[in-house]
């Protein structure tokens, strides 16, 4: 497939990125949907099939098919993927806030700590493997302060 050559300056920057930081390895997590899926492909190009590995980790707020559009990348990229039960970890965090605030949390609150969830679970990954966590939150998101951008 021939890239455009925006794609091809994305792939290049990350590749040097990775190279001069001294990272072989990458995760992300990969949801199926836009932004996860780019990411992946990126990553991909960037570093090979090998040295990606893509991360579901589906919570009460996922859609019903966000594993397996999450598997379909996978499978179309070639790269492993492993799908971690979040659930357990949101309510063990969700279960004290009622202590502290008016009700157990709900919406936003309870939405959040998904995301927040998962960065951790991501750079406990990175930790121990070596790996370089992607984030995949796009710009709208980061502006707004809805993404968990890892720093």
């Amino acid at each position: 497939m021939k890239l455009k050559r925006s794609t091809k300056a994305l792939v290049m920057g990350t590749r040097d990125y990775l190279r001069k930081n001294g990272f072989r390895t990458a995760i992300l997590g990969l949801s199926g949907g836009i932004d996860s899926s780019l990411v992946a492909t990126i990553a991909v190009d960037a570093v090979g099939a090998r040295a990606v590995r893509g991360f579901a980790m589906p919570s009460r707020y996922s859609s019903g098919h966000s594993v397996s559009d999450a598997q379909e990348v996978a499978r179309r990229l070639d790269i492993d993927i492993t799908t971690l039960d979040i659930e357990p970890a949101h309510q063990a965090l969700a279960t004290p806030l009622p202590t502290c605030s008016a009700a157990e949390p709900k919406g936003l609150t309870d939405e959040n700590l998904q995301a927040r969830i998962r960065s951790v679970l991501w750079m406990a990954i990175s930790n121990d493997t070596g790996a370089i966590v992607f984030t995949t939150g796009n710009k709208s998101e980061m502006a707004t302060g809805y993404s968990t951008p890892l720093r």
